[in-house]
């Protein structure tokens, strides 16, 4: 591939570029790390051997520049900017579901943190940047049945320490709702 190539298949992947980096940086930092992803890129192209798709290439350079974006700032590059949570602050009521999915949410993320990095690092991989596993085995340079194994663990021990620390239950009209677990003695 040449800077050429990449330039006419950059645009193709440039939304789905933006919506994984506005998830870790926010939407105002998204589009400029976008344009540092195209840069970045283009001096590296001539190393790009093809064993990974364009679109992997891409994504992996600009989650790098998204953790180092973040590294500057002082924040975990593996729980960015609280995960989720400018997902929630779109919403301008205070309704008691509003306060109710942002207290979950606050909850689920203390105890994401907790987590060890690496597994932190798959969970947000798979479930916020919507990697598949053979996206992750790539970039981690695993196999894809280690990935598999590796994500199905992160999972587990994060559902454990869910099940150890809040109690889930539905309020009417069938929203989700958590409440911290009282501390035993």
């Amino acid at each position: 591939m040449d800077r050429e190539e990449l330039l006419r298949r950059f645009p193709a992947h440039r939304s789905k570029l933006v919506a994984a980096l506005a998830r870790l940086v926010g939407v105002s930092e998204a589009e400029d790390l976008v344009n540092e992803t195209l840069l970045r890129a283009m001096a590296a192209v001539e190393g790009f051997r093809g064993e990974a798709g364009l679109g992997t290439w891409l994504h992996r350079i600009a989650v790098n520049l998204a953790y180092d974006h973040l590294r500057r700032q002082g924040h975990d590059p593996a729980l960015p900017n609280g995960v989720g949570a400018d997902l929630l602050d779109i919403a301008d009521d205070d309704s008691p579901d509003v306060l109710e999915q942002r207290q979950m949410s606050a909850c689920v993320q203390k105890i994401l943190a907790a987590l060890p990095t690496a597994q932190r690092q798959l969970l947000i991989q798979a479930d916020v940047l919507d990697q598949t596993t053979a996206e992750i085995a790539r970039d981690a340079g695993i196999t894809t049945g280690n990935a598999k194994i590796r994500l199905h663990r992160a999972r587990r021990n994060l559902e454990m320490a869910l099940e150890n620390h809040c109690e889930f239950h539905h309020r009417d009209g069938g929203v989700l709702c958590c409440t911290p677990k009282p501390k035993t003695a």
